[in-house]
């Protein structure tokens, strides 16, 4: 097991879980209910907003357990999705008909501060309609990396990058590589893409890093087994993180002694 260890910068920005549920047969999900929900999360997210969305669908291709790819695609007509977030706007919790989903901005107050918000969001939504399980769950990871070099070698700071057929010295640009591997359960796949995003500075690189953890078969709704889930998904997906990442990278991210 890699170290724990925390950054006093960490590069994080975004964290986000999405869990997409199924009711118990023959009941209808009650958007009269989300008052009821509000009135229970309002200590912590006291500002609501209503929206319009379109869904977003999370599927696995028919044999996609060896690694064929995940399929994310919006799909449906748009939807309402109702909006909880707290006073400075960083923490959000959004429900919809068979949907859950939490964010935090940063600042990141660390993973059991974002796990405690999340359980008990699931907690009152699951008490207030009658779910029958969770069909899908997804944790998801964003950070931005800055270098503060115009150009440089890329093994200096990541422990994953493209090897080209090019002439040794010359410049690549407009990086981007993706790939998924098993997750810590049965059915998980965490996948990784990054790619590198236009600077205004021309003395920086910047890069975006996505981590997404997915469980591709359905879960008993309850909050042991979520908790269960979210602890295996966070510490496969540290690790992955741990090891993407040279000492010289982590360096920007001011590692807590």
């Amino acid at each position: 097991m890699s170290e724990t260890r925390q950054y006093k910068n960490p590069p994080l920005v975004e964290v986000f879980c999405e869990l997409f549920f199924a009711l118990s047969e023959g009941e209808e999900w009650d958007a009269f209910q989300t008052p009821q929900f509000y009135e229970r999360i309002r200590h912590k997210m006291p500002v609501r907003k209503d929206l319009h969305t379109v869904g977003i669908a999370v599927t696995v291709p028919h044999g996609a357990k060896g690694g064929q790819g995940l399929d994310v695609r919006p799909h449906g007509p748009p939807t309402p999705r109702y909006r909880f977030q707290s006073s400075d706007g960083k923490t959000v919790a959004q429900i919809a008909e068979n949907l859950l989903v939490v964010n935090q901005l940063p600042p990141y107050y660390g993973w059991e501060s974002f796990q405690s918000v999340l359980l008990e969001a699931f907690s009152h939504y699951v008490d207030l309609w009658p779910v029958a399980q969770i069909e899908r769950v997804a944790l998801h990871y964003v950070d931005k990396v800055v270098v503060p070099e115009s150009q440089f070698e890329l093994a200096a700071y990541f422990n994953l990058y493209p090897v080209l057929p090019i002439e040794a010295g010359e410049p690549i640009t407009n990086v981007a590589m993706a790939f998924e591997v098993a997750g810590a359960g049965e059915g998980d796949i965490l996948a990784l893409s990054f790619r590198q995003q236009p600077s205004a500075d021309p003395d920086r690189t910047a890069f975006l890093f996505q981590f997404d953890y997915v469980a591709t078969q359905a879960r008993p709704a309850t909050s042991a087994h979520l908790s269960e889930w979210l602890a295996g998904a966070h510490e496969h997906t540290r690790r992955l993180f741990e090891n993407t990442f040279t000492e010289r990278c982590k360096q920007l991210f001011r590692a807590e002694q």
